[in-house]
């Protein structure tokens, strides 16, 4: 069905040409002339040509929920960011200059540091804020020095939000310094420096409160977007907005996405991932203190078929993929190293100042891009990244990593436990071994060419198209040789998406409708195959 419906709307897409309008998130006194009057020219069109049109009373499609509230929980380790920066405080700044609190609860919890900058935060025992109408209000105090590095302080807060907050839907923010997969989020000031809260304790915690499913699970800190975090978190939530790469100080812009917000908490998962990942990206590009960066929302309901079709692909490339180390150096920058070299010489594992990242794209794209294995990781791949944004001097970097412990023991010592934890199946750990003394572990792989290939996602759609759901399950086609997963449907709103050059396609499969959105004018346009036009959709 997914097959014949992608290619008929491919070829009415082709024909149509696909113009339209690169859109602004979020407008500013300054939206861009051309832009407006684009908009304006396809709205004055469609209403002159609706006068026409036998089919004017449509019914209305959406990319909303029904969602008239929301909590947001934010678990904020504030660590040495906080106290040697200042950079928790600033971010709480932003939420509170976003006059959110009526229809969406944010609950912060602060621990971890041995100094805050400011709103009266006490570093000798947690608490829990909320963020109401730009005040922060003390909810609970005198909550002892908590270990946020440990699983029982995680799944507490989330009971505490869970049972004080009920709301229509639920998001968690993790905020602080990541490690990665294995050595995992966090580092507490109060605690010993290695000490971590690994994605198994996450999984375990979240397990404990499966009453709730989350729609989006963030991480505020670096080089968390690995399948493995996606498996973690996949029976927990229906998207993982995390980064590939270590994040600049700037971190999340939490004013902007929690304004529009707290206007429309029935605001379609994705569309509230891309606001964040734009602003995001945005500010890294014009602000002081920006620096490379790369985010992206993650599909976590397809993390099981990722994982076998990766485990199906790295088996078949064994010799390849040890022949050579397919990882690349990254350095820390912003939210794990400041102006002072700090993290350079303090032996954390958690707080790395340096490192490997194997993204899982640029490995196929170098390794084996033709076998059957292949295609169907790379459409399980594509299915999984919701949205994707980088900034446009980051282009070696494509969303998701794979852990492989090239020629390191520790890691691999640590690795074991984790992956354990997260019930991946011991044959794949025990082959994960063979990496550490592999022949070619310090032979590093030239991805030269890729980098000068690699632009983005928006490059490579016809190869992998793209997904957008408003919170169903996401879901992709694969036969033999061919590998389809432009359109996805989603079960709740009973309708297929597609996002293509900044524009979300609606297909609707029982009145063969073809719509799309104007995110801009906040409108509807559906397709007259009859006319050969496209008409605004009457409220």
């Amino acid at each position: 069905m997914l097959k014949k419906i992608g290619k008929t709307i491919l070829i009415l897409l082709a024909i149509l040409g696909i113009l339209f309008i690169v859109i602004m998130l979020i407008p500013t006194d300054d939206e861009s002339p051309e832009t407006v009057q684009t908009s304006d020219a396809v709205t004055e069109q469609s209403q002159e040509n609706s006068a026409l049109n036998p089919y004017a009373d449509i019914d209305v499609v959406s990319v909303d929920t029904d969602a008239k509230s929301a909590t947001i929980m934010i678990y904020m380790n504030g660590s040495d960011l906080e106290s040697e920066a200042g950079e928790a405080c600033e971010d709480i700044e932003e939420m509170l200059t976003s006059a959110i609190g009526n229809n969406v609860n944010v609950i912060i919890q602060t621990m971890g540091t041995k100094k805050w900058h400011g709103f009266g935060i006490s570093s000798q025992t947690a608490q829990t804020y909320k963020v109401d109408n730009g005040n922060l209000v003390l909810v609970r105090d005198n909550l002892g020095q908590l270990d946020c590095t440990a699983k029982d302080t995680l799944s507490e807060f989330v009971g505490f939000c869970k049972t004080k907050y009920p709301a229509d839907r639920y998001l968690f923010v993790f905020w602080n310094h990541g490690g990665g997969p294995v050595y995992g989020f966090g580092y507490d000031e109060w605690q010993d420096e290695d000490e971590s809260l690994t994605i198994d304790e996450m999984a375990k915690a979240f397990a404990e409160n499966s009453d709730i499913q989350f729609d989006m699970i963030g991480m505020d800190c670096c080089i968390m977007a690995s399948m493995e975090t996606c498996y973690a978190l996949s029976p927990y939530c229906k998207y993982a907005l995390l980064s590939e790469d270590f994040e600049s100080g700037l971190g999340w812009n939490y004013n902007r996405w929690m304004k529009s917000f707290e206007e429309n908490p029935g605001m379609a998962t994705p569309l509230l991932g891309k606001y964040i990942i734009d602003d995001i990206i945005t500010d890294n590009e014009n602000e002081d203190g920006g620096d490379s960066a790369c985010l992206a929302l993650f599909n976590v309901s397809v993390a099981t078929d990722l994982f076998n079709a990766w485990k199906n692909y790295a088996y078949k490339n064994e010799y390849k993929l040890l022949d050579k180390n397919y990882s690349r150096n990254h350095k820390a920058k912003g939210r794990a190293i400041e102006e002072w070299d700090f993290w350079g010489s303090d032996g954390s594992d958690v707080t790395l100042s340096d490192y490997y990242i194997s993204d899982i794209l640029a490995l196929m794209e170098s390794v084996d891009n033709n076998s059957d294995e292949a295609k169907k990781l790379m459409s399980v791949l594509k299915a999984s990244v919701a949205y994707y944004g980088h900034t446009s001097d980051k282009n070696e970097l494509t969303g998701l990593s794979v852990s492989l412990p090239y020629g390191d023991s520790d890691f691999y010592d640590k690795l074991k436990d984790v992956f354990k934890g997260i019930s991946l199946d011991n044959e794949y750990i025990e082959w994960l071994g063979s990496f550490v003394s592999s022949d070619g572990y310090d032979d590093y792989y030239d991805y030269g060419g890729f980098e000068d290939d690699w632009s983005g996602w928006g490059s490579y759609e016809s190869d992998y198209g793209f997904n957008y759901s408003s919170g169903g399950s996401g879901q992709y086609f694969f036969d033999g040789d061919d590998y389809e997963n432009d359109w996805v449907y989603d079960h709740e709103e009973k309708i297929w998406y597609m996002y293509e050059d900044d524009v979300l396609y609606l297909y609707d499969d029982e009145t063969n409708t073809l719509f799309y959105y104007d995110e801009y004018e906040d409108r509807y346009y559906y397709y007259d195959e009859d006319q050969d036009d496209w008409f605004e959709v009457e409220e």
